[in-house]
């Protein structure tokens, strides 16, 4: 309360002050502008159709070769004992162990090259996916390699007559859809979408 002149105190005034009500707190400052902007936001750019078409196929022709790995191995009992014959008559002086070795050493080879060769395509399919356009150029060589690699399985892992006719299928099966696969890569459209990472 005011105190007057005589000592006593004036209750205060309910009149309204002049101004009005008493105005609310200001607000807090507003930040300094900054000169560097925040990087846009990277639109996903979805892949189109014959690329799509591609990673299929990738993925056909991996299960295809896992198929071959998978069931050669289940059967390598039989498959050494028939190669064990081949290298043997191959080398017919040569020692049990050694023949013994040397089939185990191609045919796993074989299946160890093939299962290889796939996971390398794998892991360049899932490169090039992200728009790095040298995995393409990487899968290229690797294909040829593939084919390399199928004939040499061919002539260790497939089993003469009727009992090959599935594994025989499954590999060419497995290198003609890597082969399509790549070709699609190389097409117009695709390599538009390639491209279009290098645009800012």
């Amino acid at each position: 309360m005011a105190q007057q002149a005589d000592g006593s105190r004036q209750s205060p005034s309910s009149t309204p002050s002049v101004n009005g009500p008493a105005s609310p707190s200001a607000p807090p400052p507003r930040p300094g502008i900054s000169l560097s902007t925040p990087p846009p936001i990277a639109a996903v750019v979805r892949p189109p159709g014959p690329a799509r078409l591609s990673r299929t196929l990738w993925v056909a022709s991996f299960v295809a070769g896992i198929a071959v790995v998978v069931t050669g191995f289940l059967g390598r009992d039989s498959h050494f004992e028939r190669l064990k014959g081949v290298i043997g008559g191959m080398v017919p002086d040569g020692d049990a162990d050694a023949v013994e070795g040397a089939t185990a050493v191609v045919f796993l080879g074989s299946l160890t090259m093939l299962a290889l060769v796939v996971a390398m395509e794998a892991i360049l399919l899932a490169v090039l996916f992200k728009r790095r356009i040298w995995a393409r150029w990487a899968l290229a060589p690797l294909v040829l390699l593939h084919a390399v690699v199928t004939v040499i399985t061919a002539d260790f892992v497939v089993a003469p007559g009727a009992d090959g006719v599935l594994t025989i299928v499954l590999l060419a099966a497995q290198f003609i859809l890597a082969a399509a696969a790549l070709i699609l890569l190389f097409l117009p459209s695709t390599t538009t979408w390639l491209l279009s990472e290098r645009v800012p």
